[in-house]
Order: structure tokens, then C-alpha cells, then sequence
């Protein structure tokens, strides 16, 4: 017998939640259906930022911008428990590769974009932030900006964001391993398994919100689709030690960025690395390689180096960034915005959600939900 759902959804991320949750609060009986735990994979493991993507303006994805800022505001009116608007200081020093002139441009339309005036940026005497950062080193420093974005624990948001899709009426099923899927015109048939023995859940729509899994979840069960994804591995270490006061960005001597964040228990969070990966999400590690960059980047600013023995932990998210044909494939570069991929048969839909990110949840949900 098979138990019907308006929607059923694959992946409890923080995509797969954000439409769970607008989907049943109109009223759409829903379904999740999640491998492992909701949000235990890519979205508990970012940067903790909810930031509208200052870098990007850099590409020119003003768009991208501008609807990340927008859904960094509505994250912070609706979950302010959970997202906070905090400082974060730039330094600019004589070997940056991007002048002060050109951090100053890009912050100005960052305020332009954002449209709360509270929170724009500003210039900070040298003085006053050597005073506050007292282990950053002074030599060569040209000058200080100071601007605002948000910072959240991903996981607890993830989880809050499933609560109330729950408390809208959806059904959330963890550790699940679906073992297959079959299309007809009427009913998309999914049988799964866990702890309790096989299930049998029908829908007429599919949602595949699976995140860097996305390719490999449609080759392992013949799912038709349109794009494909690059995964870039993004690795983080956690130091013992509080490294600075409030956050930074940094940039690195490859025209990269990286972030400093304190964070709970005197621990600071440095992150991240960009690469590029061949093998399956399962099989993506950490190297030493990724831990010597990050405390090679961190060093580089530290009056008082960090080793490998100030690590007390490290963790990796892997984003799934949407493949386009002839793009650059620098990492750095490529696109963070999203597909909404839908495919039609007889009665029933099949949409795929490519890309994407922590902070355009919200706008996303709201962009899959005008396709139903």
C-alpha cells in the first residue's frame, strides 16, 4: 500500500527544509525524506555566515548580491535567536592584492544593496583597531574597514527551520536509504527502508534538494534532468584559542579570502579552502595540505603563529556549485547562485534544486514554489 503525499521531498538540508516549510505552511501535505539527520551534511558544516557575498560583487553577480542580503535581513526579522548582525573588520595592508580604493568601492555598493542604513560600513583608524585586534600584526597596515553580516549556528537554524516545517504539518523521516524510485504519468513511487523495515510513499511531485549529492542521488536512480554540479570542498579548522575579538575577512596571497570568527568557548573558526572534487561526497577528506594553507593564511597576519597543536577540530562542507559549459573552473570565481530544474510527465513533476546556499534559502523555497 502505498501512503500518499502531496510533495515528497529528498534531502533534509537547509534547501530541502526552507521548502518543507513554505510548501506546508500553504498547505501542501508533505513529505522529507533524509539519509542520514536533518541538516548533517553540508548545511552544519559552512561558514556560519548568513552574508550576502561581498566577494561576489567582485564577478559581477550583483543579483546575487542583492537577493542575498535581501534573505539575510528577512533570516534575522525571523529567526533572531539564531542569526546575528556583527562586525566584521577588513584590514588592507601594503601586500594586499586588492587596494583600499577598490575595498571601499565594493563595500559602498554592498551598503547601497543592502538598504539598512544601520549596519553600513566605515573607516576605522588604524590605532583604534590595533588597540582591539592586539595579536594582529601592525607592520604594513594601510588601513581598516569596518562592515556588518550575519552569523548563525547552521545546524540549529537547519533544525528550526525543520520545526517548523513540523509544525506546519510536514512529515520528516530521518535516516532513510532509498533503494528506488519509479515514474509513471500519475504517481512518482518511492520505496525506502530504515530501522523499522521497507516503506512505500507516492507523490505526484519530487523535489530532489540533495544538495552536492544531487548527481550522483540522479545517475544512481535514472532521475532525468537538465544541469549538472561541480563540487568545491570548503574545509574549516577550529583553534583553542580566542585569535581576535570579533570577525574578519582576510584576504590571502592568491587573491583568495578567508575568515577569522570567534566562536563559543574561546575557540576561533578559520576557514576556508576552495577545491575542486573528483570523487564521490562520501569519499571527500580532509588532507594536510587544507590545514597547512589555513594556518599558513592565518600566520601571515598573527603577531603569535598557530600550529597543528592549537587545532581541536576541523570539519568540511562541500558546495554544490551549478556546472556551466566553457566557465572558468576556478572555484573562486564560479557562480554561488542556483537552478530550480523541472521536469514533466503525464501528471507528475520532477524538480531538481542545483546550487545554492545558506543564506538564499529563503528566496529559493519561495522560486520552487512558483514553479509547482
Amino acid at each position: 500500500m502505498w501512503e500518499q503525499f502531496d510533495i515528497v521531498i529528498m534531502g533534509g538540508g537547509i534547501n530541502g527544509c526552507a521548502i518543507a516549510r513554505l510548501l506546508s505552511q500553504n498547505g501542501k501535505k508533505v513529505c522529507i525524506l533524509e539519509r542520514h539527520t536533518v541538516g548533517s551534511g553540508t548545511s552544519s558544516n559552512s561558514s556560519k555566515l548568513i552574508h550576502g557575498g561581498l566577494r561576489y560583487l567582485e564577478t559581477g553577480r550583483v543579483g546575487l548580491v542583492q537577493e542575498s542580503l535581501k534573505d539575510r535581513k528577512r533570516l534575522f526579522e525571523l529567526y533572531p535567536d539564531l542569526v546575528e548582525m556583527v562586525p566584521f573588520y577588513l584590514p588592507v595592508y601594503n601586500d594586499s592584492l586588492r587596494p583600499w580604493w577598490i575595498i571601499r568601492a565594493g563595500l559602498g555598493l554592498y551598503d547601497l544593496l543592502s538598504c539598512q542604513t544601520k549596519y553600513h560600513c566605515r573607516h576605522i583608524s588604524n590605532t583604534d583597531f590595533l588597540n582591539r585586534f592586539v595579536g594582529i600584526k601592525s607592520r604594513g597596515l594601510r588601513r581598516v574597514y569596518l562592515y556588518y553580516d550575519g552569523k548563525t549556528n547552521d545546524l540549529e537554524m537547519t533544525r528550526k527551520m525543520a520545526r517548523d516545517a513540523v509544525g506546519f504539518g510536514c512529515d520528516i523521516r530521518e535516516n532513510c536509504q532509498v533503494f528506488s524510485i519509479n515514474i509513471d504519468d500519475k504517481l512518482i513511487k518511492i520505496m525506502y527502508k530504515n530501522s523499522r523495515g521497507e516503506h512505500k510513499v507516492g507523490a505526484p511531485l519530487l523535489i530532489n534538494a540533495t544538495g552536492p549529492w544531487i548527481d550522483e542521488v540522479n545517475v544512481k536512480y535514472r532521475l532525468p534532468h537538465n544541469y549538472r554540479i561541480s563540487k568545491v570542498s570548503g574545509v574549516h579548522i577550529v583553534l583553542n584559542r580566542t585569535l581576535v575579538p570579533d570577525c574578519m575577512f582576510l584576504q590571502t596571497y592568491n587573491r583568495r579570502i578567508f575568515f577569522m570568527i570567534p566562536w563559543a568557548e574561546g575557540r576561533t573558526i578559520i576557514g576556508t579552502t576552495e577545491r575542486m572534487e573528483r570523487d564521490s561526497c562520501d569519499d571527500v577528506q580532509i588532507q594536510d595540505a587544507d590545514v597547512k594553507y589555513l594556518l599558513d593564511c592565518a600566520n601571515h597576519y598573527l603577531q603569535e603563529p598557530v600550529s597543528q597543536d592549537n587545532i581541536c577540530d576541523t570539519f568540511l562542507g562541500i558546495r554544490p556549485l551549478v556546472r556551466i559549459k566553457n566557465a572558468d573552473s576556478d572555484a573562486t570565481t564560479m557562480s554561488r547562485d542556483y537552478k530550480i530544474d523541472v521536469i514533466s510527465k503525464g501528471k507528475v513533476k520532477l524538480i531538481h534544486v542545483y546550487g545554492g546556499k545558506l543564506t538564499t534559502c529563503l528566496s529559493m523555497s519561495e522560486k520552487v514554489a512558483a514553479r509547482i
